[in-house]
C-alpha cells in the first residue's frame, strides 16, 4: 500500500494543507495588526517595476514618484523587494539607527561572481571579510590620518592648476590625471608619469566598464544567477563589451597593482605608502604576507573607487564656476582677503573661507557624485510608520533626491552657496541649522565611505587652488559665439559631467608666480 502522502490524493491533499498553513501563518502574522504596505506604482505579474524603471539616470524616475508616493516607497523587480528612500531624515533613521539590520548588501552576483568584483565593499555582505577591509582603510583614512596627507593633497592641487594653465582644453583629462595620481601615490606609492600612464588608464577604464552594469543588485543576473551563465551579448553589445572591460579592471586595479608592490618591498625599493606599510606589518617569518587578501582588496579602494568620485566633483566645481561667474568672484574676493596675494590657500585655510567652504558644499549637493548610493539589504522585517518592510528587501538611498529636496534647498537646481551661509553686519558664518551635504553625500551608518575625509580634502584644496589662481569662464568660438556647456550627466554608478571646453585664465601675474614657485618647491612629495 502506497503512504497516503505518497499517493496522487494524499499528495494533493497534503498540498492543500500546506497552502491553507501558509495563508493561516501569514493571516496572523498580519492580523488585528495596523502595519500597511508601503506604497508603490503598480508593476506587472513577474517582472514588477522593471519596464518602469529607465535604463539610465533612474533618479530622475524615482524623483517623480516620490511626488506622488511619498519618501518611503515600494517597487518589485523580478519578484524582489526594492525600497526606495528619498528622505534625508528616514535615510538617518533606518540606516543610521537601525544600522544592525540595515547595513549588509544584496547579493549582486553580476559584480561580484561575473565582473570578477568579490573583494569590493560595494558587493560584500556584512562579515569577517569586509570589516577587515574598513578597519585597514580606517587605519589610514580616518579624520586624524587624513591630515597627514594634506601638505601632499596641496601639492597635487598646484601640479593640476600648472598642467591647467598650460593647456586649458585639457583640464578634465588633467584632472583625472592627478586625483588617480594622488590616490595612487597614497595606495602603492607609485609615481604617476603622464596623462597616459597605465596605471591611470587602468583605473579609467575600469570606471567606464561599469556604468554598463546599472545599479548593483537589480539586474536580471542578480535576480537569477544561473542566466550569468548565458553569453553576454543576450543583454546587449554595450553590456557584453562592459562586461569583458569590468573584468579585466577587476585584475587590473587590485591584484596588478598589488603584486607589483610587493615585489617591490621584497626588493626593498618600495616608497612609502598604505600598501607597503601593510605588507611589511602583516609578513611572517616565513615571507608569507598575513591577510594577503584582504590587505589587497582594501587597497585597490583607495586606488579606483576614490579617483573616480573625485574627478566628478572637480569637474563638477569648474562646469559650475564657469556658469556662474559672481559666485567665483565672492568665492575670489574671499580668498584674497585671507591670502593677500602672498601666497596660495592650504588645508589650514578652511575654517577661515566659510564662503569657499558653502561652495564645496554646494558642489556636492547641486550633482550628487554617486546619485543613488550603494543598496543595503535589510536583513529582518522592520516597521517604519506602521509600514512593513519587508526582510530581504533591496534598500536604495536615493542621494539625488535628498540632495534636491525643496524643504531643505529652495530652488534646489540652482547653484547657490549663500543657503549655506548666515550673515550678521558684514561678517558671515556657516549655518548650522541647514542640512549639511556631507552628511549623506558619501552614505550612510556602518556602510558610510571610509575615504570621504581626503575626498573630502582632496576637493577642497583644489577648488580653492583653482579660484585663487584662475578666472573660469565660458569660452567663445572664433565669432565671440559662446560655447555653452552639455549639462547632461553621464548615466552609472558615479555621474560624470560630459566632455565640456572652459576658459582658465590666470588672474594676475602674481597669481601665476605663485603658483610657479610652489611647483618648483614641492611640499610633502
Amino acid at each position: 500500500m502506497i503512504p497516503v502522502i505518497f499517493n496522487p490524493v494524499g499528495l494533493a491533499g497534503t498540498t492543500v494543507l500546506l497552502i491553507l498553513w501558509a495563508i493561516i501563518r501569514w493571516r496572523r502574522r498580519t492580523a488585528g495588526s495596523t502595519f500597511r504596505a508601503l506604497p508603490g506604482p503598480k508593476g506587472l505579474p513577474v517582472f514588477g517595476n522593471v519596464h518602469q524603471i529607465p535604463a539610465k539616470n533612474s533618479w530622475f524616475k524615482f524623483k517623480e514618484w516620490s511626488l506622488i508616493y511619498g519618501d518611503l516607497f515600494h517597487l518589485k523587480i523580478f519578484g524582489n523587494n526594492v525600497v526606495v528612500i528619498t528622505s534625508y531624515k528616514i535615510a538617518q533613521d533606518l540606516l543610521l539607527k537601525r544600522g544592525a539590520i540595515y547595513s549588509s548588501r544584496p547579493p549582486a552576483p553580476l559584480l561580484a561572481d561575473y565582473a570578477g568584483f568579490y573583494y569590493s565593499l560595494a558587493a560584500l555582505p556584512m562579515g569577517d571579510f569586509m570589516h577587515g577591509q574598513r578597519r585597514l582603510l580606517n587605519q589610514f583614512l580616518n579624520p586624524s590620518a587624513a591630515r597627514n596627507y594634506d601638505d601632499f593633497l596641496a601639492q597635487k592641487a598646484r601640479s593640476l592648476a600648472w598642467l591647467t594653465h598650460q593647456k586649458p582644453e585639457r583640464f578634465q583629462a588633467y584632472n583625472r590625471m592627478h586625483m588617480t595620481a594622488t590616490a595612487l601615490k597614497i595606495a602603492y606609492g607609485f609615481e604617476v608619469a603622464s596623462e597616459g600612464d597605465p596605471w591611470v588608464t587602468d583605473a579609467e577604464d575600469m570606471s567606464r566598464s561599469l556604468e554598463s552594469l546599472g545599479t548593483f543588485g537589480t539586474h536580471p543576473i542578480d535576480v537569477f544567477p544561473i542566466l550569468g551563465k548565458l553569453p553576454f551579448w543576450i543583454w546587449g553589445r554595450t553590456f557584453a563589451e562592459g562586461m569583458e572591460r569590468a573584468k579585466k579592471g577587476a585584475y587590473n586595479t587590485s591584484s596588478k597593482p598589488y603584486g607589483f608592490i610587493k615585489e617591490q618591498v621584497a626588493k626593498g625599493e618600495a616608497n612609502l605608502s598604505m600598501a607597503s606599510e601593510l605588507i611589511e606589518s602583516h609578513t611572517l617569518p616565513d615571507g608569507s604576507v598575513e591577510q594577503e587578501e584582504t590587505i589587497s582588496s582594501a587597497c585597490s579602494h583607495v586606488y579606483a573607487a576614490g579617483a573616480d568620485t573625485t574627478v566628478s566633483a572637480i569637474d563638477t566645481f569648474a562646469l559650475a564656476m564657469l556658469l556662474h561667474p559672481e559666485i567665483q568672484r565672492k568665492a575670489q574676493r574671499e580668498l584674497d582677503d585671507l591670502l593677500q596675494g602672498e601666497r596660495l590657500p592650504t588645508l589650514a585655510d578652511r575654517d577661515s573661507l566659510p564662503y569657499t567652504q558653502a561652495v564645496f558644499k554646494e558642489v556636492l549637493r547641486w550633482k550628487p557624485i554617486v546619485p543613488l548610493g550603494l543598496p543595503h539589504v535589510l536583513e529582518q522585517d522592520d516597521i517604519y510608520n506602521d509600514m512593513l518592510i519587508p526582510a530581504g528587501s533591496l534598500i536604495l538611498a536615493d542621494i539625488y533626491d535628498m540632495a534636491s529636496d525643496s524643504r531643505h534647498f529652495p530652488d534646489p537646481s540652482t547653484f547657490n552657496p549663500d543657503r549655506f551661509l548666515k550673515y550678521e553686519g558684514e561678517g558671515r558664518s556657516l549655518r548650522v541649522d541647514v542640512c549639511n551635504p556631507e552628511d549623506f553625500i558619501f552614505g550612510f551608518g556602518r556602510r558610510i565611505c571610509p575615504g570621504r575625509h581626503l575626498a573630502s580634502g582632496s576637493l577642497w584644496i583644489a577648488l580653492a587652488t583653482m579660484l585663487s589662481v584662475f578666472d573660469i569662464a565660458i569660452p567663445t568660438d572664433v565669432d565671440g559665439n559662446k560655447i555653452m556647456p552639455d549639462m547632461e550627466y553621464e548615466s552609472g554608478l558615479v555621474s560624470h559631467p560630459k566632455t565640456y571646453r572652459g576658459d582658465f585664465t590666470p588672474r594676475s601675474k602674481n597669481a601665476l608666480e605663485l603658483l610657479a614657485a610652489a611647483i618648483e618647491s614641492p611640499v610633502g612629495v
